[in-house]
């Protein structure tokens, strides 16, 4: 969970119950916040800018089934018990195709199938165990081409390595043939 504040590091020195407070332990510091050139700060504009550019993340309504299925470790089969770790979704977006989003809030790692969608190919958007700036695959990330290189056998074989405590984006592209 982010709170307001996070993203630039705003902290209340350890003080859980601060409602009382009408000073700097509560406010949100703009001068701070302006001062921030963060990654973390960078990912919250990144990721704030791409739900913004999804129809599907901005809906009124829950999704039917035709645009929103469920998946554990493998496409279509989650796992509801209450000692899971690990849930994911693809979801059909009118702008950006179709979505996977899966969080492993477990302290292992998982390698996940990926759905089987012929003539396409899943590309990382966001993968939050990497460094920045390679949590967040934009089009000016140096060496983007090489870190997107790094997953290509994976995602050749529609898998995607998950480390502990990480969540990820996945985009559905056009396969080009080339492998990356």
């Amino acid at each position: 969970m982010i709170y307001i504040g996070d993203e630039y590091g705003h902290t209340k020195g350890g003080n859980n119950n601060t409602y009382c407070h009408d000073n700097d332990i509560n406010y949100f510091r703009w001068d701070k916040k302006e001062a921030a050139s963060s990654d973390f700060f960078r990912f919250c504009c990144l990721i704030t800018k791409f739900c913004h550019e999804c129809k599907s993340l901005g809906l009124n309504d829950f999704p039917i089934s035709e645009r929103l299925q469920w998946h554990g470790h493998s496409p279509g089969s989650p796992d509801w018990s209450d000692t899971s770790r690990f849930v994911a979704f693809t979801l059909i977006d009118s702008v950006k195709r179709e979505l996977y989003v899966a969080f492993n809030s477990s302290h292992l790692p998982v390698t996940v199938t990926m759905p089987d969608r012929p003539g396409y190919r899943w590309e990382p958007l966001a993968d939050t165990n990497n460094p920045a700036p390679f949590d967040f695959f934009t089009d000016d990330v140096p060496d983007r081409d090489i870190a997107l290189n790094q997953y290509a056998h994976f995602l050749d074989a529609n898998l995607y390595p998950m480390l502990s405590y990480s969540s990820i984006i996945l985009l559905l592209c056009p396969d080009d043939g080339d492998g990356a």
